[in-house]
């Protein structure tokens, strides 16, 4: 009946039975805790009667069925397959049931099936993140989160360059619906050990799926969980329904697992992981390279891999000045692909002209001066088009040292500042401007603000897209208070 209780905004009530309303109200629901009180180990849960704990997972399965319905559509290059909403509840379920998540932290790497919000609504009292490369789904989650009430965590990470290191070894249970290939399960399995505490509590639970008639697609993925020396816990067969996917039969299996002492030692000894992890797409394993058209080409030095460029970046980041690696001066990246990391790599790059291959409306946020990127990225560099051709145009981003002020000093210092977290940089930023302001006067100006308040300790290209516009959008609001 909890969960009827917090739900009571949305219901109606007829001879029938209990209705969920076409559409949630704007403000939030009350933050009522969820209906279980679990601990390792199946829970029993006393109060309730047969008949109102099935009401309560009928109103719940209604909620997330709407939840679905209303999400981003699926992106295939990313191999998102939808789980059925009642997947999705027995996921949480499963969770709320089976550990004990008061004030536990609960990783999701990769979430386009919801599960972090359904969980949510059963166990208010657990701590959840949300890490995925979708910049819309994560907007989607939060913004669904905070008209349930569930406080759900999104950082933005493409995992084949790192988890965000402010979740490092942070959880207690990872939980992960990976791309079915062997390439993407070592990487999201390593993540996911990364991300969990290294004690003897964590678990990691993957879903995998295979045909039938490929038991060897099977065999190679459980190769991958022996290569980390994780420990098969639980196997929940067939535990997971797809609408489509029918190379797998429409379903998968829960893995639940275990990392022993060893398995931290070997994803300490992380290596660069492949760009090709999914099984469709042009970063699928089997997809060949596609040569840029030669308007392109001829205007840009020969594209390098991402991930190379991205830690190069990373090394003269945390290196002592002597010991920082040469910069190339110029760098060119094909992000015909992944877009998405355009903002990201605007704000670790360390080299002094980065040329980017977008698609053109990707490009236009960057070059039309009326957009927010455009503003925020020109305090630290001049971005130019210098080409365009099949619906991609090339954008050079070089850095500039002319002298700014206000908002765009903010901003120049977050770019500059790349390993910083959020409140450390912006509290430095503010204490500079010249006005006097303390470090404490700084601390106080930034909690006026939660879209800042609520991220001091993410680095700005950790933030979902959404996140990062909305500090941008107060750096002139700071600015003037410190004036």
């Amino acid at each position: 009946m909890a969960v009827l209780k917090r739900l009571r905004p949305w219901l109606t009530v007829d001879e029938s039975g209990y209705r969920l309303g076409a559409a949630m109200p704007s403000t939030p629901a009350l933050p009522l805790r969820g209906p279980h009180e679990a601990s390792l180990g199946r829970a029993t849960e006393g109060g309730e009667s047969d008949e109102e704990r099935r009401e309560s997972e009928e109103a719940v399965l209604r909620v997330v069925s709407g939840l679905v319905d209303g999400a981003p559509a699926r992106r295939r290059r990313l191999d998102h397959v939808a789980a059925t909403p009642d997947t999705c509840l027995r996921r949480a379920t499963f969770l709320a049931s089976s550990y004990w998540l008061k004030g536990a932290h609960v990783v999701f790497l990769g979430d386009h099936d919801l599960t972090s919000l359904a969980l949510g609504l059963l166990r208010a009292d657990a701590r959840l993140s949300v890490v995925d490369v979708d910049d819309g789904l994560l907007e989607y989650v939060v913004r669904a989160g905070s008209r349930l009430g569930v406080e759900v965590d999104c950082w933005f990470a493409d995992l084949r360059l790192g988890l965000p290191p402010a979740l490092r070894e942070s959880a207690d249970l990872v939980f992960s619906d990976p791309p079915y290939t062997p390439e993407g399960m070592r990487l999201f399995a390593g993540r996911g050990c990364q991300a969990l505490r290294r004690d003897e509590r964590s678990r990691l639970l993957l879903c995998y799926g295979y045909g039938e008639r490929q038991p060897a697609l099977g065999l190679k993925v459980q190769a991958v969980l022996h290569q980390l020396r994780l420990l098969l816990v639980e196997v929940h067969p067939q535990f997971n329904r797809y609408a489509g996917a029918q190379a797998i039969g429409g379903a998968s299996s829960l893995y639940v697992t275990r990392p022993v002492p060893v398995t931290w030692k070997l994803v300490d000894r992380e290596t660069a992981a492949t760009s090709r992890i999914y099984s469709h797409g042009p970063e699928s394993i089997e997809s060949g390279d596609s040569r840029l058209p030669d308007v392109l080409g001829s205007c840009i030095v020969q594209p390098v891999p991402v991930a190379e460029l991205w830690r190069l970046c990373e090394r003269h980041v945390a290196a002592r000045p002597n010991r920082r690696p040469t910069l190339p001066e110029v760098a060119a990246v094909d992000l015909r692909e992944a877009p998405e990391l355009a903002p990201r790599l605007l704000l670790t790059n360390r080299i002094r002209r980065l040329q980017l291959v977008l698609p053109n409306p990707d490009a236009n946020r960057l070059l039309d001066a009326a957009a927010w990127q455009a503003g925020f990225f020109g305090s630290a560099y001049d971005l130019r088009g210098l080409g365009s051709c099949g619906g991609l145009t090339v954008v050079e981003a070089e850095g500039h040292q002319r002298a700014v002020a206000g908002a765009a000093a903010l901003a120049r210092h977050l770019i500059h500042h790349p390993a910083a977290a959020l409140g450390g940089a912006l509290r430095e930023a503010l204490t500079r401007a010249g006005h006097g302001l303390t470090q404490n006067q700084a601390r106080e100006l930034m909690s006026r603000y939660p879209a800042i308040e609520t991220r001091l300790g993410a680095r700005a290209a950790d933030l979902p897209l959404h996140a990062l516009r909305q500090v941008a959008e107060l750096l002139p609001d700071l600015a003037d208070g410190v004036a």
